[in-house]
């Protein structure tokens, strides 16, 4: 399968194209800074730029048969919304080229009001007074996903998200969190994004894994 991967020098998307290599995939790796590919370069197609830039966006997406994103979120207020306008960039390249399968990272808590799986502290503190923006990121991410007609799956991560080596033991059910489910490596996540580009199960879902 051919996949572009969108935030591939990130946490999460530099698993995911090793990942997508180690299954035998054709991986193209769009990122602001190529040298941060290391020597996963000489392995993918690289595109070099912004994905707020959708021309850039657009040569990336021609030629595929999937789409992974895993972008960064806009943490304060002024920053660019990188993973809406990214992630809408990439919808829009993908109806232009008729590219069906769409696998989004979001995150656990990002529906308003009050969330009865998450901690008090974080639905308190952390969530109004250093998250507000990302979540509306990733709100308005989610949105234009929906509404995408695409073959699209959005996976909604823990909040505690940790580099520790896959374990594979956890949880994905449909929802904004799960309970108990507060803690996963990005591994796992890297992982199950990538079998999601080739079940059908979920397509139109969005699913809490933890």
């Amino acid at each position: 399968m051919k996949v572009v991967v969108f935030g591939a020098t990130g946490r999460t998307g530099s698993l995911l194209v090793e990942g997508a290599l180690a299954r035998g995939h054709d991986v193209t790796a769009f990122v602001r800074a190529p040298e941060k590919l290391g020597d996963l370069a000489g392995r993918v197609r690289v595109v070099a730029g912004d994905v707020l830039d959708g021309g850039l966006v657009s040569d990336a997406v021609d030629g595929q048969n999937a789409v992974l994103v895993a972008l960064g979120v806009a943490m304060k207020k002024g920053d660019p919304a990188v993973n809406a306008q990214g992630t809408l960039n990439a919808i829009r390249s993908m109806q232009r080229y008729n590219v069906r399968r769409l696998v989004v990272l979001s995150a656990g808590g990002t529906q308003q009001g009050h969330d009865p799986n998450l901690p008090w502290v974080f639905e308190r503190v952390l969530k109004p007074l250093f998250l507000k923006h990302a979540f509306a990121d990733l709100r308005r991410m989610e949105t234009s996903v929906r509404q995408s007609e695409l073959d699209w799956t959005i996976v909604r991560a823990a909040s505690g998200l940790t580099d520790g080596p896959a374990r594979g033991v956890f949880r994905a059910e449909p929802g904004y969190s799960l309970p108990g489910g507060r803690k996963i490596a990005r591994a796992d996540v890297a992982a199950f994004m990538l079998d999601e580009l080739e079940r059908r199960d979920n397509i139109a879902h969005a699913l809490a894994i933890g």
